[in-house]
């Protein structure tokens, strides 16, 4: 866990415009939350994500590959076995594969919700898992990291699920509250122990549904209908 998310139909203009008010509190354009018509219900590891880092105090979307390769890394992207598209948020900060990364390149990447997989090997089931929120979108914290070649890099973070959907599985990504998700960005908080109550105020908030099984390409909004009893 996280191993797939949903980030919807929000452009990339969008998803910043959002970031900017919540965080920065700036006015939304007028229009700016009318659907799109890109899709990304299925997005999955090594796939180019959106992500919003802080820059002097500014929001700056861009894109990364969704599987962190350190910056000293000399070969192809393709190249790095090391699985590093999520890391514990506990530990980050000690490992040698992301310290720098957490002092340095914090990001929040957008997203709808992400999904979960329960039952035995041939049979799993597919769930849906977001957050109550009054907008549009909810924040993964991670962290990136820029290779010499220019291209950029990132990992989502994890931590302990809470209550409501251990059952599913005993991590979740750690997801953010627009305040919390400020605090993150300017590097608030180096402090271990601090962070790792990063994404705990959801306690109560979750919300999860059965979809139906889909395949690794499938994509689209029926990816996260209603499959059997909602949560």
């Amino acid at each position: 866990m996280c191993g797939r998310f949903a980030a919807g139909h929000l452009t990339q203009r969008q998803m910043l415009a959002i970031m900017e008010h919540f965080l920065y509190g700036k006015s939304l354009p007028e229009g700016i939350l009318l659907p799109a018509p890109e899709a990304g219900y299925n997005i999955k590891p090594t796939q180019q994500v959106q992500m919003v880092i802080d820059q002097e105090g500014a929001p700056v979307s861009l894109g990364a590959r969704w599987w962190l390769v350190l910056h000293w890394h000399r070969g192809a992207a393709k190249d790095w076995k090391a699985t590093t598209f999520n890391t514990k948020i506990e530990t980050a900060h000690e490992k040698p594969a992301f310290r720098t990364a957490w002092r340095e390149h914090r990001c929040v990447i957008p997203a709808l919700a992400y999904y979960e997989w329960t039952g035995p090997k041939g049979k799993k089931q597919p769930w849906y898992v977001t957050v109550e929120r009054n907008i549009p979108v909810m924040f993964f914290a991670g962290l990136y990291a820029c290779l010499p070649s220019g291209s950029r890099s990132c990992t989502i973070l994890t931590r302990p699920a809470i209550r409501e959907i251990k059952h599913l599985h005993p991590r979740m990504p750690v997801i953010l509250s627009p305040g919390r998700a400020l605090s993150w960005l300017q590097k608030a908080d180096y402090d271990d122990v601090v962070a790792a109550d990063y994404g705990s105020d959801w306690q109560g908030r979750i919300k999860h549904h059965q979809v139906r099984p889909f395949g690794r390409d499938d994509d689209g909004p029926e990816l996260i209908e209603p499959y059997g009893l909602a949560v």
